[in-house]
């Protein structure tokens, strides 16, 4: 194993390895009891862990298959990998249900760079205590850290070289910093009262400046796009912009957006109005919603309205019909709001502001003029 790439499979097919008991490390179960102990926080006896075995994309049912899995004499051990690409719909919630059939308590280990929840339409209403959000730069790194310093693999300079290269493959994809640089700015803080007092300033006006330019970019959007009539709760300006002031004082997102009304319940076949959405949760996306008097419902229009009605491949993700992620499918080119990635610093510099609001505005208003 030489040369490991970022992308998802290689990660994951190195990670397998490594955790497989049977793996070319010659390490037995020992990586894999470090992962127990230390990622998933899960007890596990000499006997069990002498049952385990690790499997890479375990099929289950309508050919879906999950990243890893852990299975053992008493526990079945699900794991999702997202680096770069986006949730499938309903994913987490059918890898929950495969899990029910193997354990009397289900969960799914959600990995991600920086341990960010799946999308409500991969979760598909699955609680915290569900889906347990693991990181790449915390969980995965620290345990790999572990793995470096077991006693026998400074024995093994083969073994050591490719723990190291996937540590630094995960560093350079989370922008980790490493302990050099993390100790120089910590010694420039710790240098003086001016310092610290002036880091402290920086940190609370980076969260105005966060908040003004979700702000900003909404109002750009009504600007190009046309001002919304609709007067409801989920919009970003709803109660003096509490959504916006308080996205990022919570966990989960409190879904700003604007909505503009597509269809009125009696132009189709159904209780439901249909509005154009354009939302941030994580990313930002727009779509199809189907709210009944302005509130969000657990049932969307049926598969067949979605498709006569709206034209589009139906998603029925709550009161979702459709979504679509601004700019496209493709994580790194979407702005991350919560995680800020290279996509989000863009959208401070104008070139970046403007291009990202021509999109937002042409996908809205293709969705509108269908």
């Amino acid at each position: 194993m030489t040369g490991i790439s970022h992308d998802e499979v290689t990660i994951c097919r190195v990670l397998c390895e490594l955790l497989s008991p049977a793996g070319s490390h010659y390490q037995g179960d020992a990586y894999l009891r470090l992962f127990f102990e230390n990622v998933l926080h899960l007890p596990i006896s000499d006997s069990e862990l002498e049952t385990a075995r690790v499997f890479r994309e375990y099929q289950i049912d309508e050919k879906r298959r999950i990243d890893i899995v852990i299975e053992t004499s008493e526990k079945f051990v699900p794991i999702e990998v997202k680096i770069y690409a986006r949730d499938q719909e309903r994913q987490c919630f059918d890898y929950y249900k495969e899990a029910q059939k193997h354990t009397v308590d289900p969960k799914i280990y959600y990995l991600t760079r920086f341990g960010t929840d799946p999308s409500k339409n991969s979760a598909n209403n699955l609680s915290e205590t569900d889906i347990i959000n693991i990181s790449f730069n915390h969980d995965i790194l620290d345990w790999l850290d572990l793995c470096l310093k077991w006693s026998n693999t400074l024995k093994v300079a083969s073994i050591r070289e490719i723990i190291l290269q996937l540590m630094d493959v995960i560093r350079k994809f989370t922008d980790k910093m490493g302990d050099e640089k993390e100790m120089e700015i910590k010694e420039l803080l710790l240098s003086s009262s001016d310092n610290i007092k002036s880091a402290i300033a920086i940190q609370s006006a980076l969260s105005e400046a966060k908040e003004e330019l979700m702000f900003k970019l909404f109002k750009a959007i009504q600007e190009k796009a046309g001002v919304s009539k609709l007067d409801n709760q989920y919009d970003f300006e709803h109660n003096n912009n509490q959504k916006i002031k308080t996205y990022y004082n919570r966990k989960s997102s409190t879904y700003p957006g604007i909505s503009y009304l597509y269809k009125e319940n009696t132009m189709i076949n159904s209780d439901k109005d249909i509005w154009v959405r354009i939302e941030i949760d994580e990313h930002l996306f727009v779509g199809y919603c189907c709210p009944v008097n302005g509130e969000a419902t657990s049932e969307t229009l049926s598969l067949e309205e979605i498709k006569t009605v709206l034209k589009v491949e139906p998603c029925t993700d709550n009161w979702w019909a459709y979504w679509e992620y601004v700019p496209g499918d493709n994580e790194i080119m979407c702005p991350n709001f919560r995680n800020h990635n290279e996509a989000y610093y863009r959208l401070f510099d104008r070139a970046g502001f403007d291009s990202f609001v021509e999109h937002c505005c042409a996908r809205t208003l293709s969705l509108l003029e269908r």
